[in-house]
């Protein structure tokens, strides 16, 4: 049994809830590469080391943390899945 449907939102608190989640994901993916650009500058490195790996390493974990929060959504209930016995017959 899923569990229930969370109550309805104001739509202006689920716009700053998901504005708030996408400036989270991008900030886990573009921070540590600018981290690593300026530690290469401060270093004073000709090849962007740092940044090449810093902007690896956000890569893999902004796309991490987006993967588990679709994951928790999806099992907290707040997406609705498609179930079988609410699909119309009557499309044959």
């Amino acid at each position: 049994m899923a569990p229930p449907l969370q109550p309805e939102m104001n739509p202006i608190a689920r716009a700053y809830l998901w504005v708030s989640r996408i400036f989270t994901i991008c900030g886990e993916m573009i921070l540590p590469g600018v981290l690593g650009y300026w530690l290469d500058q401060y270093l004073g490195f000709q090849f962007s080391l740092f940044a090449l790996l810093g902007f690896l390493f956000g890569l893999v974990f902004g796309m991490t943390h987006l993967v588990l929060m679709a994951t928790s959504l999806q099992n907290s209930g707040r997406v609705e899945e498609a179930h079988p016995e609410h699909q119309r017959d009557d499309l044959d």
